[in-house]
């Protein structure tokens, strides 16, 4: 019987292995993976009084990734 893997797993791996990993950074326009403060900023903006117009928004935090996709990027 094969063990279950969790998707967040599988990322680990991904993470840990040096070679996938620079592969993946490669397709993403700035050429970096983000950094923690990165993501947290906009988290910080989310909730306060800044943004409280915003409603139903989808944000990625991608270094251009998503704006590539089906580019042959």
């Amino acid at each position: 019987m094969t063990a279950h893997r969790s998707p967040l797993s599988l990322t680990q791996e991904a993470i840990d292995d040096p070679e996938y990993r620079e592969k993946e950074v490669q397709s993403i326009p700035w050429k970096r993976a983000a950094e923690p403060w990165e993501i947290a900023r906009l988290a910080v903006h989310l909730v306060s009084e800044e943004a409280d117009y915003v409603t139903g928004q989808t944000f990625f935090i991608d270094g251009g990734l998503m704006m590539n996709q089906g580019q042959g990027a």
